[in-house]
């Protein structure tokens, strides 16, 4: 007979960080702050009170919580403001469509193809170095295209395979193990920072951007056209720090045997083949409104109105109804929904309906931010205040979840852009910049889902994962700024 009592699912710890939030974001708006309207007063304690939340309890439950909070302001609008500008945003639903699509590569193989392919082709096998070299690549353009969690899951196995040849196994704890598993995590990482393809933060830094700087859009061909040059120069500057400050010992690398590894893939099937070619047009389309802009400036205003929804709903759509030899569909909508995170868009609503209320001009907090930062800001040159946003941002999302850190950076660099530096900032590169430094996330297991499952798979140990991740993630503060800004230059 069970005789346990009743209680809290939560330690004492938590209840604790649980009351503080539950007081910020149902009673600050009873607090008078000088130039801030109550409205204002109530989204910052909201803001404040989801930031202990997601610090304490974690970004699951509590972002029903803080929704909550914030459909008892009636003058943002109630209910009805709130699920418009949460699960009834696009941002929310694009999220989904991506999570819901990517499926067709994974479940396909064409994701673990790409990886083989570059591992196994003639520059990898010169020299186990230029082995780690085309592995961290691979881990990059996965990271392109899929998401952080469903990129290691493919690239990690690889790696069991690799150093299982070598006769190193993961109890010895071997510093190449380490290497290649950070590797693995830094490379996926830089992928997702650098396009928007089925990447839940970087969807979310651009919908956060649209409500922070109202009449003006990230479009993919401009974030990647930016943050892709970065991703590449980072992705260098991470082998250069393994190969010559760290330097483990590669040479079990050499004893892989290329040939069985590449005949584990099996030639590609029409499934792979149709998933592969609708996957690359969407992305295609996605990319056309500002392609246009560069290559057909006379069409752009056609293809400008597409919006980024239609292409994953038509690409799911023909994956559902298209039917092969087998007489089962290119993708099973079974297999698509089972590869949402639903905690995710859940959490994506919840942060888009908190960025859409400090921007609210109701709540009067961009107004009230910059009046309060300009005498701290005011004499320090727009290049330091791009770079001071860019560290902070690195730094932050090794100890938080870069999805905290994204609404937390972005919640502090627009206001400031479009307020103390208005007229003397670049709102989309420093939208972009901002967006990119957060996805830098991996000297943690908390910062980030891949960081995560590196760290408990059985090569990377936390004090290599922070050693090495952080001394990764300094160097690339530099080269964000410098790559960032200089592509700016040609593009913006």
């Amino acid at each position: 007979m069970n005789t346990r009592k009743i209680g809290l699912s939560l330690p004492t710890s938590k209840v604790i960080a649980l009351v503080v939030a539950i007081v910020l974001m149902f009673f600050s708006r009873y607090v008078s702050i000088p130039g801030l309207p109550a409205t204002g007063a109530g989204v910052l304690g909201i803001l404040l009170g989801a930031i202990v939340l997601w610090l304490t309890i974690g970004v699951n439950w509590t972002s029903l919580l803080i929704l909550m909070a914030l459909m008892t302001l009636g003058e943002l609008g109630g209910v009805k403001w709130v699920t418009q500008n949460s699960f009834g945003n696009d941002t929310a639903v694009l999220m989904l469509l991506c999570f819901m699509l990517a499926a067709c590569l994974t479940k396909s193989g064409f994701a673990r193809r790409i990886a083989i392919m570059m591992m196994t082709n003639k520059f990898s096998r010169k020299s186990p170095w230029n082995t780690v070299l085309m592995y961290l690549a691979a881990c990059l353009i996965l990271g392109w295209f899929l998401p952080s969690s469903g990129s290691i899951m493919v690239t990690l196995p690889i790696l069991d395979a690799m150093l299982t040849e070598g006769k190193i196994y993961k109890e010895d704890r071997p510093a190449v193990g380490a290497m290649l598993a950070l590797g693995a995590v830094v490379a996926g990482q830089l992928g997702n920072g650098s396009t928007p393809i089925s990447h839940a933060v970087t969807i979310q830094g651009i919908g956060l951007y649209a409500s922070y700087v109202p009449g003006s859009e990230l479009d993919f061909f401009t974030f990647m056209g930016v943050l892709m040059p970065i991703a590449v120069v980072c992705l260098v500057a991470c082998w250069l720090v393994f190969r010559f400050l760290w330097h483990p010992d590669v040479s079990c690398l050499s004893k892989v045997d290329f040939d069985a590894l590449r005949a584990t893939v099996v030639p590609m099937d029409s499934r792979e083949r149709w998933s592969a070619i609708i996957y690359g047009i969407t992305i295609l389309v996605w990319m056309l409104p500002g392609l246009s802009k560069v290559l057909f400036p006379a069409l752009n205003p056609v293809f400008g109105k597409l919006n980024n929804l239609y292409a994953p709903i038509v690409a799911l759509l023909v994956l559902q109804l298209v039917t092969l030899e087998d007489g089962e569909s290119i993708l099973s909508y079974k297999d698509a929904l089972g590869n949402v995170g639903w905690n995710t868009v859940i959490f994506i609503g919840c942060i888009m309906a908190v960025g859409a209320g400090v921007s609210n001009d109701a709540s009067g907090i961009k107004d009230w931010l910059t009046l309060l930062m300009e005498p701290v800001f005011a004499h320090i040159p727009v290049a330091i205040f791009m770079f001071i946003i860019v560290a902070a941002g690195v730094i932050l999302t090794n100890f938080i979840s870069n999805a905290v850190a994204v609404a937390m950076m972005l919640a502090i660099a627009l206001p400031l852009a479009t307020g103390v530096y208005a007229g003397s900032i670049n709102h989309v590169l420093i939208g972009l910049l901002t967006i990119n430094a957060v996805q830098h996330a991996w000297a943690t297991p908390p910062a980030t889902p891949s960081s995560a499952v590196a760290a408990g798979y059985g090569w990377l140990d936390t004090g290599n994962m922070f050693r090495w991740g952080m001394v990764i993630a300094v160097v690339n503060i530099f080269l964000i700024y410098g790559v960032g800004s200089l592509m700016g230059m040609i593009l913006l």
